[in-house]
């Protein structure tokens, strides 16, 4: 039983990992930087995931690129326990 118990604790730790793989740290460290300016209306989400998304993984000749989705975005902010409310 403690078995069961064990293996989801850690596909649920695998799981909140990689919900948010698609961002990469330079994004987060952008996202995280503009949050205030969200919250106070000064600047829209939308113009948020842009400057974010100029970060992307690109990879080389495209092997190995990881860029950043809309949902991805959307599940940082959540994850920063942050709601906008538009």
């Amino acid at each position: 039983m403690k078995v069961k118990s064990v293996i989801k604790i850690i596909f649920l730790i695998f799981l909140i990992i990689f919900s948010i793989a698609g961002v990469s740290d330079k994004q987060r460290s952008v996202i995280d930087n503009q949050i205030f300016l969200i919250k106070e209306g000064m600047i829209s989400k939308e113009k948020v995931f842009k400057k974010a998304k100029k970060f992307d993984d690109t990879g080389v000749f495209g092997i190995g690129s990881d860029e950043m989705t809309k949902e991805e975005f959307e599940d940082y902010l959540k994850s920063k326990i942050f709601t906008i409310h538009d």
